[in-house]
């Protein structure tokens, strides 16, 4: 791959690599508020401070929403750049008479096994359940639990 900046190989990748890399760090600080919340919200109800805690989990889980519609956004600005580089890796291949198996963009969407396995099923699955259980948790202390 070359460094220049001009080259639309080079431009695909770094767009990729950027989409990447912030969905990764989204990921990462839903996990640290998630941890912030939920310790926050055992405090809250250790001391016996039900509106607090309601309050601790309607954030909670307007948190987890907003990060999933974030990697939502995040997820198809990565798709653009896959389909950029499959398309620019499949006419490399074919002007440089490459084998059909060095096209990866292409061999890793064949490769995936199963949607359950996909980085979005697993992530988005983990924010909408972590949503349920602060909502949840907000009923259960609203409603003198």
């Amino acid at each position: 791959m070359s460094n220049n900046p001009d080259d639309p190989f080079t431009y695909a990748w770094n767009w990729f690599a950027l989409h990447s890399s912030q969905r990764m760090q989204l990921v990462n600080f839903w996990l640290v508020a998630t941890a912030f919340l939920g310790a926050a919200f055992v405090a809250a109800r250790t001391a016996n401070l039900r509106a607090a805690a309601v309050g601790i989990c309607v954030a909670g889980a307007l948190a987890s929403l907003a990060f999933a519609v974030l990697d939502d956004r995040t997820r198809r600005m990565i798709q653009v750049a896959e389909a950029a580089l499959q398309k620019l890796e499949g006419e490399r291949a074919a002007a440089a008479g490459w084998d059909s198996s060095l096209q990866l963009v292409g061999a890793a969407h064949r490769a995936r096994r199963s949607r359950l396995s996909s980085y979005r099923v697993v992530v988005e699955g983990l924010q909408i359940v972590v949503a349920a259980l602060f909502v949840a948790a907000a009923i259960h202390t609203a409603l003198g639990g």
